[in-house]
């Protein structure tokens, strides 16, 4: 609000998001995962969506019939983004390393810094979904992260038996690598503030991929 010549008051414009590119489909999942990444699931309103997507409040309900499935729809793309993500930078490294361990882990940490520095929404919507143990929780812990943790946790028992893991338990290695790649981008607005650095920009995600590979894998 700002008070005007007669005083009274009024109501500073709102500065309107960025509407994503591409198709409207495209727009709306886009613009849905960084509403309910903001907002929570209860407080994401459809009308936001629409308006940031640049689409008519109808074409999400054509699409997608309703929030829920909005909301499937826009983690589940997410997830499917994340997984073509990962699968491409371990088939790079054993291709390039004759089935390396080492190269696959590391690849695996720096696939997934880049992803979430592309999509730092992700890492707020998952953390948000993850504290609470109701049905969206479950839904994307069966759907998702199940199928991705076995098999992250597969290359994780093969690096704890070749020497390269600490042996530790591995949802400790687990969640302490989560918390290590997805702090930074989930906090971005608040380091950006802080220090100055936007941790989205490619160099600096590239600089934290350098970083997390040496903490948890040591130099190589």
């Amino acid at each position: 609000m700002k008070v005007g010549r007669a005083g009274r008051r009024t109501r500073t414009p709102r500065r309107k998001a960025a509407v994503p590119e591409g198709p409207a489909r495209e727009r709306i999942l886009a613009a849905a995962l960084a509403v309910f990444a903001e907002r929570g699931f209860e407080g994401a309103r459809t009308r936001e969506i629409a308006e940031r997507a640049g689409a008519n409040l109808g074409l999400l309900t054509y699409y997608f019939g309703g929030k829920e499935p909005l909301w499937r729809a826009a983690v589940s793309q997410a997830f499917e983004e994340l997984a073509t993500e990962i699968a491409a930078v371990i088939a790079q490294a054993r291709g390039e390393a004759g089935g390396n361990e080492r190269a696959q882990l590391e690849q695996l940490l720096r696939g997934f810094v880049r992803f979430l520095a592309r999509r730092p929404e992700f890492m707020r919507l998952m953390n948000d979904e993850g504290k609470r143990p109701g049905p969206r929780m479950r839904w994307l812990a069966d759907h998702h992260v199940k199928p991705m943790a076995a098999v992250v946790r597969g290359l994780m028992e093969r690096g704890q038996a070749h020497g390269l893991l600490p042996a530790i338990p591995l949802v400790s290695f687990q969640y302490i690598a989560l918390g290590a790649a997805g702090l930074l981008f989930s906090q971005a607005p608040e380091c950006k503030y802080v220090t100055g650095i936007d941790p989205t920009d490619a160099a600096v995600a590239e600089a934290h991929a350098d970083a997390l590979v040496r903490l948890l894998l040591g130099p190589g």
